[in-house]
């Protein structure tokens, strides 16, 4: 089977996000009279924005046998026949999560969450539409947000022929 790629791009809603927070602290940075507490704040500020924008997936792969999150600085692999269930969830069906670990706003959303619907879930979204909740066995939840809607098409039908096969 061919390899099918999507890219993950930030939408205009995380965009904007990033942007303000981004303006926010380019204020803050240039309120603080001294010149230490300045060289703080930017080393840590510099440091969070490097290691979101490493975590937080800049494509996502469907392999002859894998779905492959691809980030800067990491790549997630998840065997299809460690899959056990895919469900589109669109924007509408998007619930109120907790954080318990990880970003929302600066390049998207990326880290640990809590949903009362689903459970902990493993959130890789740039954009806050076109998520899929994905199921594995052993790894527990994740939800990814390609920009092309027909990637869960072509998700779900690999994960039927592989249960097939």
């Amino acid at each position: 089977m061919k390899t099918i790629t999507s890219t993950s791009s930030m939408d205009r809603t995380n965009f904007l996000i990033t942007l303000i927070l981004t303006a926010l602290l380019v204020v803050l940075f240039f309120a603080i009279p001294d010149f230490y507490p300045r060289l703080i704040l930017f080393a840590l500020f510099s440091v969070l924005y490097v290691v979101i924008y490493g975590h937080i997936p800049t494509s996502f792969s469907l392999t002859e046998d894998s779905l492959v999150l691809k980030a800067p600085y990491k790549k997630i692999s998840i065997r299809l026949n460690e899959i056990s269930a895919a469900q589109y969830l669109g924007k509408g069906n998007v619930f109120s999560m907790i954080r318990t670990f990880g970003c929302s706003g600066i390049f998207g959303h990326w880290g640990y969450f809590y949903s009362p619907r689903i459970g902990k879930v493993k959130l890789y979204a740039r954009r806050n539409n076109h998520w899929i909740l994905i199921h594995t066995l052993h790894k527990g939840k994740y939800i990814i947000a390609p920009d092309d809607p027909s990637f869960f098409d072509e998700l779900q039908s690999r994960l039927l022929i592989e249960k097939v096969e």
